[in-house]
């Protein structure tokens, strides 16, 4: 784990060059409820990495107090894009605690899925011991008995002592959940929150809510239909896009009613929120602009490699297009 050791001006050498803006009296922060019934405006953090792959927490911590400070209500880590299996148990630990103790209490969802019902447990409750909010699960990968599911999930509420996030991604799980056994999930395991992941999100939404209308739905995939998730529905976006305050004005734009402010928004940005979005290498150009903003050291990954000079080239034209520099300060106050 790297550290740092203090060099000029506290600061350890390499460390992010974005500081957080102090105020005198710090923003409220919404409490974690009981139930597990979050909404808002999630940030998926990616895990940070010196440039010789170990875990920097200094980067960690600093990301996490640039999020907050760009007015996301809550926090996920060690998701599908937080590289948790490359992870061993300790530096699990390391990054939740770094991450929840940064987040000043502002709720933090921490990824706990597994291909077996016991390691899934223990994910659960060694996230409650690191004072995680919730943790979130998602099927066993290549399970074909999706009519057991509703069972591993009652299993896993029971035994984890935290309130779920169930998450519905078939592109990392090589599950298919249909909305009678997802509705059936939330049921029996007493489950308030849903990411869904599964496209076309927004009919996927309207179909769990027409049977499940008190769930509360979010969405995710990059944010890519963040704005059609929302009017159908959705409480809020969780994913990992490197803007998300502009995901909040879509959202608070909406819940204003003024829809049109709400989609000028998502419009404007959504070429970066495609560019960002693409598979295999989305999380290396996801660190890369982080890195670019000054909030994490490198864009160092464990799975795949660092975006190749075409590519960012090419981000540098999306950039370019909207008139954007990367910056630590919130792009929309």
């Amino acid at each position: 784990m790297t550290e740092g050791s203090a060099g000029p001006g506290g600061r350890p050498p390499g460390a992010p060059r974005w500081s957080p803006v102090r105020r005198d009296t710090p923003p409220a922060r919404p409490a974690s409820p009981a139930n597990g019934c979050f909404s808002g405006t999630w940030y998926v953090m990616p895990t940070t990495f010196a440039p010789d792959g170990s875990l920097d927490l200094v980067s960690q911590r600093s990301l996490t107090e640039a999020v907050l400070s760009w007015g996301v209500d809550g926090l996920t880590v060690l998701g599908v894009m937080g590289e948790a299996s490359t992870l061993d148990t300790d530096e699990r630990a390391a990054v939740i605690r770094a991450v929840v103790t940064a987040a000043a209490g502002t709720p933090v969802a921490v990824g706990a899925s597994s291909s077996a019902r016991h390691t899934t447990v223990a994910l659960v409750r060694q996230a409650g011991a690191c004072g995680a909010s919730a943790a979130m699960v998602a099927a066993p990968p290549l399970l074909r008995a999706v009519d057991s599911l509703p069972a591993f999930f009652a299993h896993v509420a029971d035994g984890g002592g935290l309130p779920l996030i169930l998450q519905d991604e078939p592109a990392a799980t090589g599950v298919l959940l249909p909305v009678s056994v997802l509705v059936e999930c939330l049921r029996v395991a007493r489950i308030s929150t849903v990411k869904l992941e599964d496209p076309p999100t927004p009919t996927k939404i309207s179909a769990v809510l027409g049977r499940a209308p008190a769930a509360s739905v979010f969405g995710g995939l990059g944010g890519v239909s963040s704005y059609f998730e929302l009017r159908r529905g959705a409480v809020g976006t969780m994913t990992g896009f490197s803007y998300p305050e502009v995901l909040r004005q879509v959202r608070t734009g909406l819940e204003a009613g003024d829809r049109a402010a709400a989609y000028a928004a998502f419009a404007h940005y959504l070429p970066l929120i495609s560019f960002e979005a693409q598979p295999a290498v989305g999380l290396g150009i996801r660190k890369e602009l982080l890195r670019r903003r000054g909030v994490i050291t490198d864009g160092c990954t464990r799975i795949g490699a660092a975006p190749s000079a075409r590519l960012c080239a090419e981000l540098d034209e999306v950039l370019d297009a909207l008139r954007l520099r990367p910056a630590g300060e919130p792009l929309i106050p």
